[in-house]
């Protein structure tokens, strides 16, 4: 059978499609602030200096220095590569936001009220490569096995995870628990034992307000969640706590009672499932 080049494999490695982006933001296309025409950043350094996020940082350099990163792409590490385009995306958004506060009609005269806001050129004479570099972002994202989610007014990627998906739509109303359960599967708290404990403190006191209703569906995993809550110093920190050598001791059974917890969560799901499955067994 005939096969073409569309059929076959992508193969995604994240530097290379960072370092790819890069090439294509710095060229020399972008309109910036002041209408002025240069590449991506010259844009970004423009109007930096209005963007909530920017902390002391007076352009794209200052921004990667406060955490730490030396804004040499080809040299970034797979992590850097997702702070960088998480940076790209964010900036990006927030330009489209700013437009949104007062957007203008083009075919109209502007007669002082009707006048476009100060980001209008900005957005406007950018909007297709913004389009092609948010779409580029989303394809690397997916590739990469990661999904974009909107958390605290930000966004950035959470590795895909099939167990939270099956989650999420039994806790419609639960918005706080579902962005908990987004939150540990961040890819900036990977490796970071003390952001995870929060999170699984934050899930452990959702289900102890429904702590009885969990033992009567399942009363071995309750107790099992209950007890690595209460002696992974999770929930408290005393000398009864069991201890291990290092952090990736301690991160490896913090993602068991992530793992664990979901299972409880859908626990009630399954036994509703199970009860209609009684009436065909009849």
């Amino acid at each position: 059978m005939a096969i073409s080049i569309f059929d076959l494999e992508k193969r995604t490695n994240l530097k290379n499609e960072t370092i790819k982006l890069h090439k294509y933001l710095s060229r020399t296309k972008f309109e910036d602030y002041n209408e002025y025409y240069g590449n991506f950043y010259r844009m970004a350094n423009s109007c930096i200096e209005l963007w909530p996020d920017r902390y002391t940082a007076t352009n794209v350099n200052d921004f990667f220095d406060q955490y730490g990163i030396s804004f040499e792409v080809q040299n970034f590490t797979n992590i850097e590569c997702l702070y960088y385009l998480q940076f790209i995306m964010n900036f990006i958004i927030w330009i489209k936001k700013e437009y949104e506060k007062e957007p203008c009609n083009p075919y109209e005269p502007y007669y002082g009220y009707n006048e476009p806001n100060s980001f209008y050129n900005l957005l406007i004479n950018n909007e297709q490569y913004f389009k092609t570099i948010l779409e580029n972002i989303n394809h690397i994202a997916e590739l990469c096995n990661y999904n974009i989610e909107e958390i605290n007014d930000h966004y950035t990627f959470i590795k895909r995870d099939a167990d939270v998906d099956s989650v999420l739509p039994i806790l419609e109303n639960e918005d706080d628990l579902r962005i908990a359960l987004l939150e540990y599967n961040d890819f900036r708290i990977e490796n970071n034992k003390e952001e995870k404990k929060i999170i699984l403190k934050k899930i452990g006191d959702y289900l102890e307000s429904r702590r009885k209703e969990f033992s009567s569906l399942n009363k071995s995993l309750t107790d099992d969640v209950f007890f690595m809550l209460n002696n992974f110093y999770i929930r408290h920190n005393n000398d009864k706590n069991i201890k291990f050598d290092t952090d990736e001791e301690y991160i490896s059974w913090y993602d068991n009672l992530f793992m664990m917890m979901i299972q409880l969560i859908r626990t009630k799901n399954i036994k509703e499932i199970q009860n209609m499955l009684k009436e065909f067994k009849k």
